[in-house]
């Protein structure tokens, strides 16, 4: 029987995201298309307004790390009658992933948590869904009982593919050597199997960048199964910050966001700084760090290291920020460069991070594994601010194109494909 959504053009999906993935943006946009039926999720605190204001009643500088995290699981845009959240899971899952030191019993936790959220979400029903959306190493039993029930299933692919993932990084451990807290073990054959297994039981793949595409090509998924969609953020949530003057003889202003590793280049980065003569630029590295101090030690004077910082000081650091790098080696498409991008920021990265970011029109593109190449990048925004003006320019200009908008757009249409055209009366 096909439901009210496909009668006026509009399948009914339901999604399933253990974690809180970009802010919720697929089931925020597909809500308001009009298409959303449920969203499963583990923790969320926007469906229980009696525990979201016990828990604010503490002081925010009082509260746990944890609570300041599940304070954050909740979004405007989303009804709560339409949210099942399996919470007493989500606990579990963060307290097991906080216990597990080693990427390979971290990624044994993934599996586990994985399949329990699966079962809940079959034991939850989906009646009156016509499309199941996933995402990779997280939907394998939901898919497998969708199909048995005659469901479209889309899969989202939100990193390049494991087993391409691990030759990456296992060559960085080698250039690296010691460097990484938690260092690699063999590939994690559970979560690989996971994630192969959902590439042949989804009906179409979306991925976030042409990387992540050439990835899945590698290993054998047919391009004609996969659709590309570029990420995008709100603009209401990163303004354009007020341009800088050019030529003003300050230092170049440099920042990095995310994961302070192996995987994003961060060694690169320090290398390249190296390069550069001192006071020409001041950089600063947000976001947890999983280096080992050792490494991090008598840094040059002009890098500061901020550790991880809340997402309002995330934007205050767009509007310090002349320009933002990212060298990294293994991503989907690095959401950072899009809040970059939206805040008017240049951005120097790698084709590896699979962004939307235009070589020497609102940034550049450089080499992974190459800081000479990163260094140059710098020297040029160093040595020419009208240059850094241009690309500033072109980056406030492309809002609409990194907006949350076009990708709403997207991914109603991919969905919409996914259906069967609709036979005449």
């Amino acid at each position: 029987m096909a439901s009210a959504g496909s009668a006026i053009g509009n399948p009914t999906v339901s999604v399933a995201m253990l974690g809180a993935r970009m802010h919720y943006a697929v089931p925020r946009v597909l809500n308001d298309a009009g298409m959303l039926k449920r969203f499963f999720t583990d923790s969320y605190i926007g469906n229980k307004p009696w525990l979201r204001w016990a828990l604010q009643r503490a002081p925010a500088n009082l509260r746990p790390g944890w609570v300041k995290r599940w304070l954050g699981r909740q979004h405007h845009g989303l009804p709560p009658n339409k949210i099942v959240s399996f919470d007493a899971l989500g606990i579990w899952y963060a307290m097991a992933r906080q216990r597990a030191a080693k990427r390979t019993r971290i990624d044994d936790v993934a599996a586990r948590a994985a399949v329990a959220f699966n079962r809940q979400v079959i034991a939850a029903g989906l009646d009156g869904t016509e499309v199941l959306w996933g995402y990779n190493t997280a939907s394998l039993e939901a898919f497998r009982f969708a199909h048995e029930a005659g469901l479209r299933c889309m899969l989202e692919q939100t990193l390049l593919p494991i087993r391409l993932e691990f030759e990456l990084l296992a060559f960085e451990e080698k250039r690296w050597p010691g460097w990484s807290r938690a260092s690699l073990a063999d590939v994690p054959s559970a979560l690989a199997e996971r994630e192969e297994a959902e590439w042949r039981l989804a009906d179409r793949i979306a991925v976030g960048s042409t990387f992540v595409r050439e990835g899945l090509v590698r290993l054998g998924v047919p391009q004609s199964k996969i659709v590309v969609i570029p990420y995008g953020v709100d603009p209401t949530q990163f303004p354009v910050t007020s341009a800088k003057k050019a030529g003003d003889g300050s230092a170049l202003k440099v920042l990095f966001v995310g994961q302070v590793g192996l995987r994003k280049g961060v060694p690169d980065l320090l290398a390249a700084v190296t390069r550069i003569p001192a006071g020409a630029i001041d950089v600063r590295i947000a976001g947890p760090i999983t280096i080992k101090p050792t490494h991090l030690q008598g840094l040059p004077f002009n890098v500061l290291l901020l550790g991880s910082v809340p997402r309002s000081e995330v934007i205050r650091l767009f509007a310090w920020a002349d320009v933002l790098v990212l060298p990294s080696i293994a991503e989907g498409s690095a959401t950072v460069t899009y809040e970059a991008l939206m805040s008017g920021c240049p951005v120097i990265t790698t084709p590896n991070a699979g962004s939307i970011v235009r070589d020497n029109v609102d940034g550049f593109i450089v080499p992974i594994r190459d800081p000479a190449a990163l260094a140059a990048a710098l020297m040029s925004y160093v040595r020419d601010r009208k240059l850094l003006a241009a690309h500033r320019q072109a980056a406030t200009a492309s809002r609409e194109r990194v907006g949350i908008d076009r990708y709403g757009a997207e991914v109603v249409r991919a969905v919409r494909e996914l259906m069967p055209p609709a036979t005449p009366c």
